[in-house]
């Protein structure tokens, strides 16, 4: 239910504040060459088919209109040529290859593998088998790169073509985490309109106060494979360690009785793999639980490894950010603690009408109680008590160790406009101060019909929060006529109105969900 909150109180926040995922340099090409290779009988190799481009920050390329045969790559490092062809790689049954270049004990190498920590980065490159696609990437200074494209039973003649534009933020991304990062991916399969640089979205996790990385899928549904265990979650986490990789993948996982499955990976005399059990003597390097419902709790033991967490979605429609909130609530299925029975505060009777509000206020720690025993639901609400609520179920934004709820809910509340900065925030909290603080963390959403209150002026700037929340039943009004603005709220009716908006935004899902 927490998640369905957040969702309902940040759908534009939060996608705003998703983070970029921190990234090792890419340089600009010294020269970088987009070549086109026309295969035909009585046609010069690259007839008039050379482009060179300068842009800042890596390089997209993409090919002509003619199908192509193979691709070749080459990075000219220190005067050397260095290339890689499709034509000779490994690439049955897949759908991109990862070609790096590095410098490791005064050896260049070119690789499908990611480079080891210690190595020095020269280059990457990224090619999409099915549309051919190339992602150049230089990652040190004073380097010529090339592309050439080689195609069948092609003429050369003018295809509009794009040879190569500049990186967006999401595909700049695409470089190798640094040693001890945990690395979230989006990746976004056969989405509508949604060029190939930017299906991938990364964004760099951080770890809970227990050292736990958690990361939960969107709302696009997950798409999936078969694996040992049968169908499954096409989700991955993937640790590199020394130059090698394993995954654990969704589909191979055997789930228990909270539909979840755990394994560990391990440093086996120098070498890395995964498992259900640790063997005797291996070093652990990391803990990995992940559900079928599409979610991964990562624990790392070791700084020596990188790790990604990679959840592929079966997307049939254009991305759209605001469509897409991270869930928030890290807490593995079956560990809930059941809200208890018996009325947990002394003056909170099981028959209140704020009973069930309240219960559930708590058990999201969305609030506590005024002491042990008591709730304080007839006590005033002040402005610090709503913010702070809205805040905490928002996820704590911004939370800082050290630093108390209300003082990081009030400079949250300062950014996101809520409240002014001098504003006193112990001031008792109105029914139109709830519904325009709601409102406006909601994304201002527009109501379905108009308000009738002879005290709430159509043409005020509240007019549409208090509209909104009579429409989603969140309030209503004191009579059929009034409203009442300026009425003080209780800490009851406002554990309330959050609990009428969760179960708003449930019946909402479920609706959505239904119509599909």
């Amino acid at each position: 239910m927490k998640k369905l909150l957040s969702l309902f109180l940040a759908l534009v926040l939060m996608c705003a504040m998703i983070p970029g995922a921190a990234a090792s340099t890419i340089y600009t090409a010294k020269e970088m060459k987009v070549k086109h290779d026309f295969q035909t009988e009585g046609v010069d190799d690259g007839k008039g088919t050379a482009t060179y481009v300068e842009v800042e920050g890596g390089y997209y390329i993409s090919p002509w209109k003619y199908e192509v045969e193979n691709v070749s790559l080459t990075v000219t490092y220190q005067g050397e040529d260095y290339k890689a062809k499709t034509e000779e790689l490994k690439l049955d049954g897949l759908k991109d290859v990862k070609v790096s270049v590095f410098e490791l004990n005064g050896k260049v190498e070119v690789s499908t593998e990611s480079a080891p920590d210690e190595a020095k980065k020269i280059a990457k490159f990224k090619v999409d088998l099915e549309n051919w696609t190339v992602i150049a990437m230089p990652k040190t200074e004073d380097l010529e790169m090339a592309v050439k494209f080689q195609y069948k039973d092609a003429k050369p003649t003018d295809a509009n073509n794009v040879d190569a534009v500049p990186l967006d933020a999401a595909a700049q991304a695409q470089t190798e985490a640094p040693a001890g990062s945990v690395q979230l991916i989006q990746d976004f399969k056969d989405c509508k309109g949604v060029t190939d640089e930017t299906k991938e979205i990364r964004t760099m996790l951080e770890p809970d106060e227990n050292g736990v990385y958690f990361a939960s899928r969107w709302d696009y549904k997950l798409a999936v494979k078969e694996g040992a265990a049968g169908i499954g979650p096409n989700i991955d986490c993937k640790v590199v360690y020394n130059g090698s990789n394993k995954k654990m993948k969704g589909e191979d996982i055997k789930p228990d009785a909270n539909n979840c499955g755990t394994m560990y990976f391990f440093d086996q005399d120098g070498k890395l793999d995964v498992g259900e059990k640790i063997p005797e003597g291996a070093i652990l390097l990391a803990e990995c639980t992940m559900s079928l419902d599409g979610a991964i709790w990562f624990i790392p033991k070791s700084d020596k490894i990188t790790t990604e967490l990679e959840f592929n979605y079966d997307a049939s429609e254009t991305y759209d950010a605001k469509k897409n909130v991270e869930q928030v609530q890290n807490v593995k299925p079956g560990a809930r603690v059941e809200v208890p029975a018996t009325p947990k505060f002394s003056d909170v009777p099981a028959d209140s009408p704020f009973s069930d509000a309240i219960d559930w206020a708590v058990a999201e720690g969305i609030t506590n109680g005024t002491t042990a025993t008591t709730f304080g639901p007839g006590s005033t609400c002040s402005i610090s008590n709503i913010i702070t609520f809205l805040w905490r179920a928002n996820g704590k934004p911004g939370a800082v160790e050290g630093t108390s709820d209300r003082d990081s809910a009030a400079k949250w509340a300062v950014e996101q406009k809520l409240i002014a900065e001098d504003e006193d925030i112990s001031a008792p909290c109105t029914r139109v101060m709830a519904v325009a603080y709601m409102w406006r963390v909601a994304g201002n959403p527009e109501a379905g019909s108009e308000i009738s209150f002879t005290d709430v002026d159509k043409e005020a700037d509240y007019a549409g929060a208090v509209a909104w929340a009579v429409d989603q039943k969140i309030t209503a009004g004191t009579s059929e006529t009034t409203f009442s603005p300026d009425k003080t709220c209780t800490r009851g009716q406002i554990a309330t109105f959050l609990y009428r908006a969760a179960n708003a935004v449930s019946a909402s899902a479920e609706k959505a969900e239904a119509s599909k």
